[in-house]
This record gives C-alpha cells, sequence and structure tokens, in this order.
C-alpha cells in the first residue's frame, strides 16, 4: 500500500511538472503573439464584414474588398476574408457600430467571454479554465469560440427551458452552422424535441431577415465563395500548421484532406454513445465538440476552447485514482495548442476513465481529498 501511495504521489507529480512546463511555454508564445499582432486580428475579419454589410452588401465575400476594409491587422498582404453566412451579420453590426475599433473588440470578447464562462460553469466546469492558455488565444484574437462555447454549452445546459435553449441553439447554427451539425443528434438522443423544433424557427427567421434586408444573392455570394475559402486554408502552410482537423494534417503531410470524412461513422457513434444513456455532461461536451472537430474540414487550434471546460473537469477530480493520468493528458493538451494534435490529448481523458481496469496506484488518504 506505500508503494502505491507512493507511485501515486510521484505519477502525480511528473504530471504537475509537465503541465508547468507546458504552461510556461504558452506564455511565452502568448506573448511573442502579443508583439506579432495587434489586439483582436481575427475580429477585424468579423468588424470588416459587417462594415461591408453596411455600406457595400455586394462585396461581403470579395475577400480582397474585405480585407482592404481591415487595412492593417497583419499586414496588406495577408487576405482576411469574411466568411461566415448572412445570417451572422445580426450578431456582428451591434459591435460594429461602437465607435472605435478597439471599444467594439473590448465588449465583443467581454460579452462573449461572459457567456462562455457562465456556460462552462453550468456543466461544471471551475472558474480557472478561464485561465487556460486556448482560452487567452481567444480573448488575445477575437475568434469565435466563446460565443460558440457559451451558445451551444449553455444550450445542452438549459434542460429545464427548452425554448430558451432553442434559440441559443438556432442562433448558433446561424453563425457557424458546421459546427453544430451533430447537435440535432445529440439533442433528438435526448428527447429534447422541443428544443430541436425552436432552435429550427430561430434559424429560420433569422435566415429570412437576411433575405429580406441584402436579397438572396448574398447567400448565393456565401456559397460560391466557400471554394475559394477551402482553397485559400488549404495553400496557407500556416493554417496548416495550427489547424484543429486531421483534414488539415493530412492535407500539410501531402494527402488528400478528404480521407477524414472516413473518421464520420465514428464521430456519429461518439455522439450516439453519449447522449443515448444517462451520462456526465463533460464526457457528452467530449463527444459532441470532439466529434464535430474530427469531421470538420477546417477548425483552428482557438477551438479548443470548446473542449476546455471538460478539461478542467476532470482536472478538478483529484479524488480519482486515476486523477495523475488525468493530468498527463492535461499536459499533452497544453503542450500542443500550438501545433496540434491537442484534441487527441483531450479525447484521451474519457478513454482513460472508462479503461476496464483502474490504474495499479491509489490516492494518499490526506486531507486534500477529504469531502
Amino acid at each position: 500500500m506505500v508503494l502505491r501511495r507512493i507511485a501515486w504521489v510521484a505519477l502525480a507529480a511528473l504530471s504537475v511538472g509537465l503541465i508547468a512546463h507546458a504552461l510556461w511555454h504558452d506564455a511565452e508564445v502568448l506573448l511573442r503573439l502579443l508583439r506579432k499582432q495587434i489586439l483582436g486580428a481575427d475580429y477585424s475579419c468579423f468588424w470588416a464584414g459587417a462594415k461591408t454589410a453596411l455600406h457595400n452588401p455586394s462585396k461581403l465575400y470579395d475577400f480582397l474588398y474585405v480585407t482592404d476594409v481591415q487595412g492593417w491587422p497583419l499586414g496588406p498582404r495577408d487576405i482576411r476574408p469574411y466568411i461566415y453566412p448572412p445570417s451572422a451579420l445580426f450578431v456582428f453590426i451591434p459591435f460594429a457600430l461602437i465607435p472605435g475599433y478597439l471599444p467594439g473588440f473590448a465588449l465583443w470578447v467581454g460579452v462573449t467571454g461572459a457567456l462562455y464562462l457562465w456556460a462552462a460553469r453550468a456543466v461544471g466546469a471551475p472558474w480557472w479554465v478561464a485561465l487556460f492558455p486556448c482560452v487567452l488565444l481567444v480573448v488575445d484574437c477575437g475568434q469565435m469560440p466563446f460565443i460558440m462555447g457559451g451558445l451551444v454549452i449553455g444550450a445542452l445546459a438549459l434542460k429545464d427551458r427548452p425554448n430558451l435553449a432553442g434559440v441559443m441553439l438556432g442562433l448558433a447554427a446561424c453563425l457557424k452552422p458546421q459546427f453544430v451539425v451533430l447537435a440535432p443528434l445529440a439533442f433528438a438522443l435526448d428527447g429534447r424535441w422541443r428544443t430541436l423544433i425552436v432552435a429550427g424557427v430561430t434559424a429560420a427567421v433569422i435566415c429570412a431577415a437576411s433575405v429580406l434586408i441584402w436579397g438572396p444573392q448574398i447567400w448565393l455570394d456565401w456559397l460560391a465563395a466557400l471554394p475559394r475559402f477551402k482553397e485559400l486554408v488549404t495553400t496557407n502552410i500556416g493554417l496548416l500548421r495550427t489547424g484543429a482537423t486531421p483534414y488539415a494534417w493530412l492535407t500539410r503531410a501531402g494527402y488528400q484532406g478528404a480521407w477524414a470524412y472516413l473518421l464520420a461513422p465514428f464521430a456519429v457513434a461518439a455522439v450516439w454513445f453519449a447522449f443515448s444513456r444517462p451520462m456526465e455532461p463533460a464526457d457528452r461536451l467530449f463527444a459532441l465538440f470532439g466529434a464535430t472537430i474530427l469531421i470538420s474540414p477546417y477548425a483552428m487550434n482557438y477551438e479548443y476552447v470548446l473542449l476546455a471546460p471538460s478539461v478542467a473537469i476532470y482536472l478538478s477530480r483529484v479524488r480519482d485514482p486515476r486523477w495523475p493520468a488525468y493530468l498527463l493528458c492535461a499536459a499533452g493538451f497544453f503542450a500542443y495548442i500550438w501545433h496540434p494534435p491537442a484534441l487527441y490529448f483531450a479525447l484521451a481523458l474519457p478513454l482513460v476513465r472508462y479503461t476496464p481496469a483502474p490504474l495499479p496506484i491509489a490516492p494518499p488518504q490526506l486531507g486534500l481529498f477529504k469531502s
């Protein structure tokens, strides 16, 4: 028994050391990023798209035009398009109307970050998930995972408020539809049909409003822009290096990225397994978001924010005999968010938990582990 306790403490200490090293490295990378680009460099695409929709909507999916509207974030040679559907403009425009770019960016990060943290806490994540490197990366660049995570995780958490959950899920579909492609299956398996109906009505109303305001041609322009955006991504080595998907990894290695779609049956099976039976929120989030990233053609390292609440929940389980193994998985998650595959380390957490036999070690009976 003494040797098992020593082994547990030794493995936990090693894991903590690896996490500390990974976090130190992440802090250095974040500081270098701050010196390289301005705050809100990715938010500039939303801002420019909203400005274009207000003043020259026919140019919304003209990549060079929208890049020129931004002008300054990363230099004139960096193509930075607006590629979100027209329905997303209803969220972006209010922030673009705020006088000054930085005030709008600060409000965007504040509002969407608060929504994300609320949703994470609602499913049981500790507050310190806000300090995760991938979360701080989104604070720096102003990307979409805060609002997408807040809406989808919040919809999952609000089981007793199906109408509000449906509105949130429908809005998420209007912002980034590829990231809710598996959500209908998840909510249907969970028996939340009213939420799905309200989500469909919400999305239909928002899309219809966009057609009434900007006309149907803007949707055709968006569909025509998607192949051009795909070509832009798959020929950019920097984007491929930080891509979070198997599609990006295969493309970077010189293979056909579409081979990644062979993972689709496994992704559907994971969602089916997680939502067809009682299961904790952390594991359901791993299944839903992990499966989505696996089959998505385009997702960047900041999308790991969607997995962060589940990782934090596992890290907080200090009384679990497998906790040192959770720490090791988390160390890999932190160490590889810049050049993936952090995804694999995150998805290893539920696999470790549900291994048939427990680890041959046990936590020491210290005060830290008492209720």
